[in-house]
């Protein structure tokens, strides 16, 4: 009679444990779903009903070009205050879980079009419950994409033949083992700054590597430090800046697709805006 009572108990818990786990994974992947549409369409507010509003909060994104990493739920607030709103389109698939009675992890992979480039990322999340209710306290993202070694025909062309971006203006071509190349031939004056308004410090947010061919222009970074690149010079620009042509200058531009595209995204709206 033990023994029967003993496995009744467990068969009843068997039974109740597959609902709750079925409606906690739900339950995540609805939070997972909102927390990227809300941070998308540039919404802080509902996006900060998502997270833990803690200093153990934090995101870390890995891409072959190095990790970012943002501690604190005030920092991760502001830097998702800073996104432009765009459409997103997302896929994920491959779920795998964790789940305690107030902690919960939770791995996928994911397909999305994230700063407008398609991309493939693996990501985790680590949750805690509150109240309830799921709430993000770490999120992780590698994108897969940048570490894709693609393989690029040889290429090469006339500076003055390489094709003009109807949408910003600019003279680049993408795609070159993942890189851009551009010719930049900028009549003075010319302040950049205002068309970076929007991305991160209002400022550009793609390193930039290349050879002044004629002229000079001023660099400008966060905090007042400020250069001079001058014909003749190769140069290397960390994100972010932003920069100053007060004559005339003329120079090749090479930047990773991952972070220039997006940046060339957003100077073709600000052109399309100042020109209404």
């Amino acid at each position: 009679m033990k023994l029967t009572c003993i496995v009744f108990v467990v068969v009843c818990i068997s039974c109740n444990s597959t609902p709750d786990r079925k409606s906690d994974e739900a339950a995540i992947i609805k939070l997972l779903e909102d927390e990227s549409h809300f941070a998308a369409k540039g919404d802080s507010v509902q996006w900060a009903k998502c997270w833990i509003h803690s200093n153990d909060a934090s995101f870390i994104y890995t891409t072959a070009e190095g990790v970012q990493s943002i501690k604190g739920f005030k920092p991760l607030a502001q830097a998702i205050s800073k996104i432009e709103p765009f459409e997103l389109k997302l896929k994920r698939d491959n779920y795998n879980y964790a789940i305690g009675n107030d902690i919960a992890f939770v791995s996928f992979d994911q397909q999305d079009n994230w700063d407008g480039v398609d991309r493939k990322t693996k990501e985790t999340r680590t949750l805690q419950k509150v109240n309830g209710e799921w709430k993000t306290l770490h999120a992780s993202v590698v994108d897969v994409s940048s570490f894709d070694q693609t393989q690029t025909a040889s290429y090469h062309m006339p500076v003055n033949k390489i094709p003009k971006n109807p949408r910003n203006g600019f003279t680049n071509i993408s795609g070159l083992g993942g890189m851009s190349v551009g010719y930049m031939d900028v009549p003075g004056p010319a302040d950049f700054t205002p068309f970076f308004e929007g991305l991160p410090e209002n400022m550009c947010s793609s390193p930039h590597w290349g050879y002044v061919i004629d002229g000079a222009l001023k660099v400008r970074y966060p905090g007042g430090k400020e250069e001079t690149i001058t014909a003749g010079e190769v140069f290397y620009w960390p994100a972010p800046h932003t920069g100053v042509v007060e004559k005339n200058v003329k120079f090749i531009d090479i930047s990773p697709d991952g972070k220039f595209i997006p940046v060339m995204d957003h100077l073709a709206k600000k052109v399309a805006a100042s020109s209404k």
